[in-house]
């Protein structure tokens, strides 16, 4: 096994990979987070789809004739002119529609300046998430320069792989952390080689045009012609010499 200073070395660099990962993490976490408030933003033809004025109209125009039949019926029975109900009925169900449509078009606007005040609102947050954003990034990439100048056995490239390079020093195949990274790189490298020859493929044959491929490789038509008409004149000579 290596030394504990050669150990220790890893162990640190290890630490100071884990509290670079938090950074990163965090520029990851805060951008999530500005995409998910981005959903909270609506404009006015969102809004009018989900109140849906012309579907609660509909429904309360059904109930406004359903009360101006109620009471155009019930005049009708009283007084015995139909005119009488159905004038009721037509001026009781027209009143209670305007009526409807004037209260549903206060609530729509409502609606419509509460959802302004909320994407105000929601901007005023990604502005702060952007400015934080900046910061957070400024901060990983500060952080990840001074690693190229404490982390001196390896290139930060392999940063991802620091668990397998310390197994590698852990089970003795390396004496110290520069030589753990050469026995990862060898490892690295003779398993690319074999992945690549044994997942050669062959190259996919692109079709030609087919005036071009008949200039290259000749009219295969008269190739079949030649080849009937020399099959005939062997069979003549055969039956020619048949007879002998």
């Amino acid at each position: 096994m290596a030394e504990a200073n050669e150990l220790e070395r890893i162990k640190q660099a290890k630490d100071y990979f884990q509290r670079y990962y938090q950074f990163d993490d965090a520029v990851a976490v805060n951008q999530q987070n500005k995409e998910y408030l981005k959903t909270y933003i609506h404009n006015d033809y969102d809004v009018e789809d989900e109140f849906n004025f012309k579907g609660k109209f509909m429904k309360t125009l059904g109930v406004a004739a359903a009360i101006g039949l109620v009471m155009g019926l019930l005049l009708f029975l009283i007084t015995g002119m139909w005119l009488v109900g159905a004038i009721v009925f037509g001026v009781l169900t027209a009143g209670l529609a305007i009526l409807a449509a004037y209260v549903l078009k206060i609530r729509l606007n409502d609606t419509k300046d509460n959802q302004h005040e909320v994407n105000e609102g929601i901007k005023e947050q990604i502005a702060g998430l952007e400015l934080r954003d900046q910061q957070l990034i400024r901060q990983r990439d500060d952080y990840y320069r001074g690693l190229k100048k404490r982390i001196d056995f390896m290139s930060l490239d392999y940063m991802d792989n620091i668990d397998q390079i310390e197994e590698i020093l852990v089970n003795g195949e390396a004496d110290t952390c520069e030589d753990a990274v050469a026995v990862f790189e060898q490892k690295l490298l003779l398993k690319e080689m074999t992945s690549f020859l044994g997942n050669e493929e062959q190259p996919e044959v692109q079709p030609l045009d087919p005036a071009k491929a008949k200039e290259m490789f000749g009219d295969p038509l008269e190739v079949i012609r030649e080849n009937r008409k020399k099959r005939k004149k062997d069979k003549k000579a055969d039956s020619i010499f048949a007879d002998w």
